[in-house]
């Protein structure tokens, strides 16, 4: 990667860009930068079952203007596009020699053409493994968005993702979470009607050029931890911090 697309991608986290869309339940679509609270969202599990989770809050919310490297993930048959950063999680099937037939997680930066990821079937019952025709480089200014399920998976531009970045571990983040889906489910018990909450945005604003501005202060302290028992080798270079 060139040094001027370096720059552009630090810092980026894990993120889909304001054009991204999401399958809402009753067949409706909706782009991931206008989803609130209580809408439930198309994901799947781990044996790639769908059903829909219910959206819980933004990890991550930079509306315009600002500007991010994507990685357009694209694929032929069936036709999907994808964006997002260099440090999100995608899903790719696993190798056919391989024993483990579970949907396996890595940095959108790692994806191949010829790896296979899951795609929503004509008719939007099933997943089905499609094959990556092409992967490349694209800068849009559209905002940068990283929406949380309860499920800690979503289907983006019907394509299955992880919900979480930065570490490529998709079921120590999503156990990271656990305390944040509780505190959630809490919350909502407590006030059916929808309560304002520091769990669900953050309770001040960054400071402007902050290099985690918009980032929720969930995940800000979980990169925090996250450094200082695993160490920054095990986080991808251009995750939260540079």
């Amino acid at each position: 990667m060139m040094k001027a697309e370096n720059s552009v991608a630090a810092k980026s986290g894990g993120c889909f860009p304001g054009s991204a869309w999401v399958n809402l339940e009753g067949g409706d679509t909706k782009l991931v930068k206008d989803l609130r609270p209580g809408d439930r969202v198309l994901a799947a599990d781990v044996h790639g079952q769908l059903f829909y989770s219910e959206f819980l809050a933004f990890l991550d919310r930079e509306d315009p203007p600002v500007h991010k490297l994507f990685y357009v993930i694209e694929t032929q048959t069936p036709q999907t596009r994808l964006l997002l950063t260099a440090a999100h999680l995608l899903f790719v099937a696993p190798p056919h020699n391989h024993s483990h037939s579970q949907p396996q997680p890595i940095f959108a930066s790692h994806v191949q053409p010829g790896q296979h990821i899951y795609v929503l079937a004509q008719g939007g019952q099933t997943l089905l493994q499609a094959a990556v025709h092409s992967v490349s480089l694209k800068e849009e200014s559209s905002g940068a968005y990283a929406p949380l399920t309860a499920q800690g998976t979503i289907l983006i531009n019907q394509v299955l993702a992880s919900c979480y970045a930065v570490i490529e571990e998709h079921s120590w983040a999503h156990w990271a979470f656990a305390p944040f889906r509780i505190a959630h489910a809490a919350l909502a018990m407590l006030n059916p009607e929808g309560l304002s909450s520091p769990l669900l945005f953050p309770a001040a604003v960054p400071e402007e050029g902050s290099s985690l501005a918009g980032v929720h202060w969930y995940s800000r302290l979980l990169y925090y931890i996250g450094r200082w028992i695993l160490g920054s080798e095990m986080m991808h270079p251009l995750g939260m911090a540079s």
